[in-house]
């Protein structure tokens, strides 16, 4: 399996719209399990800390800090292998990757080797946004990539939400002794039962994979160096919706970590009447608006080229901004209405901000430029988002819970900046 490729000359022809479209729900899959693998300690974290033995930080850095630091900086180097590689065969390394450390984390006898697994996880799984994107640009046409991105944009969507549903169903099912008889997991605790069994199944996307031909790239001028100086070229383009779609994260990812506890603190919903309407909402938010997304970029393309995709992701910056008010109001579900509107409208600017990206770069820079999207997202994101929301709290709390208050500010400042960096990208480019 050769990861170099050799150059081509002809104009490529597109894949006919049939293999394009097994191919993107491949990726949906693939996209699907890699966060189903990702996250499916959190649901096994009270048998995994009872039987290793480990503190809360401990499980923390296994699920959180190795994972993202390792996956953010394989990521970059992933990127640049896929503007000058083979990206079918790049996945494959990255599937055959993330599923042998989830498997290796179920058979883990130590903190080091749990460790040494989660950090193979996030290894594997950093060759799946570069590539992918990468070869979703070269399955379908721009008119039609905006579709494409949010049905692989889903795969965070489901896998999330399978994640904790298969996780706690699996969890039970193997206490119960039904995965007993399986040969070389039977004698396996529940909770390695389940992460065992999980990374097996993820290997059949292997297969699926080896199906597909490498797509022939639009250009066939090879890159030479790291890539980064064609990109730093491109950086009054791109950088700007690098910036939209960090600002974007940085407020999903403080409003979807802070609102169950708006909801059960504030407003005094039950923990299990939280789990079940979020859940809901994220499903469907995430679903509906990614779907939408994609249609209304994809009309945008057709009708305005390569500024349109921006004036989509100026809108939802717009409509966050309302839908982020709506917290203001004193109902508790108010707040489940304002959290459902902003996760549609924040999900039809993920599919903006990821396919506009690709409007601006050139073929052999979308691995690297969607790698450092990617790196950005998740810096702002996971590091903070979460934290802002709960420093605005105890600033403006002085003790007593000013979580309403605390999300208004993170949700309004973000979608203000979304807004007058859209705005200023947009005049921009109408002078190029």
């Amino acid at each position: 399996m050769s990861l170099v490729e050799t150059p081509r000359s002809m104009d490529p022809m597109w894949p006919s719209p049939s293999v394009a479209r097994v191919f993107m729900a491949v990726m949906l899959l693939a996209a699907t399990f890699s966060f189903i693998h990702r996250y499916v300690p959190s649901v096994l974290v009270d048998p995994i800390r009872s039987e290793m033995g480990i503190s809360d930080v401990q499980f923390s850095l296994l699920q959180g800090t190795a994972f993202a630091l390792l996956y953010c900086t394989a990521s970059l180097i992933f990127g640049m292998l896929a503007d000058r590689t083979v990206r079918r065969n790049l996945l494959i390394l990255g599937v055959a990757t993330w599923t042998v450390g989830t498997i290796l984390f179920g058979l883990a006898d130590s903190y080091e080797q749990l460790l040494a697994s989660r950090c193979l996880v996030g290894l594997g799984e950093a060759t799946l946004g570069p590539a992918s994107i990468s070869l979703l640009c070269d399955f379908f046409p721009p008119d039609k990539l905006g579709k494409a991105i949010a049905v692989s944009l889903f795969g965070a969507t489901l896998g999330s939400s399978l994640a904790f549903g298969i996780g706690g169903w699996m969890l039970d099912a193997a206490a119960a002794g039904l995965f007993s008889p399986l040969p070389m997991v039977g004698n396996l605790t529940p909770w390695r039962q389940v992460v065992v069994l999980l990374g097996v199944v993820g290997l059949l996307i292997i297969p699926a994979l080896l199906t597909f031909p490498e797509p022939m790239r639009r250009t066939s001028k090879p890159i030479t160096g790291l890539g980064v100086g064609s990109l730093w070229s491109l950086r009054e383009r791109i950088g700007p919706i690098i910036l939209l779609g960090g600002v974007l994260a940085l407020a999903d990812f403080g409003y979807s970590i802070w609102i169950d506890a708006l909801l059960t603190r504030t407003h005094q919903f039950s923990a299990s009447l939280a789990g079940s309407v979020l859940s809901a909402v994220l499903l469907v938010g995430g679903i509906g608006g990614g779907w939408y997304g994609g249609v209304l970029c994809d009309k945008a393309h057709r009708e305005s080229g390569q500024d349109g995709r921006v004036r989509i992701v100026r809108r939802s910056a717009i409509a966050m901004l309302a839908f982020g008010l709506l917290l203001l109001l004193p109902s508790g579900w108010a707040a489940v209405a304002s959290f459902a509107l902003w996760q549609f409208a924040a999900n039809v600017a993920y599919v903006g901000c990821a396919a506009s990206l690709q409007d601006q770069i050139t073929d052999r820079t979308r691995g690297l430029a969607s790698a450092v999207s990617l790196c950005t997202s998740i810096g702002l994101g996971m590091g903070l988002g979460p934290t802002s929301v709960a420093w605005l709290n105890q600033s403006i709390g002085q003790g007593q819970d000013a979580l309403a208050s605390s999300l208004i500010v993170v949700l309004c400042i973000s979608a203000s900046l979304m807004l007058v960096t859209a705005s200023w990208l947009l005049a921009r480019l109408a002078k190029t």
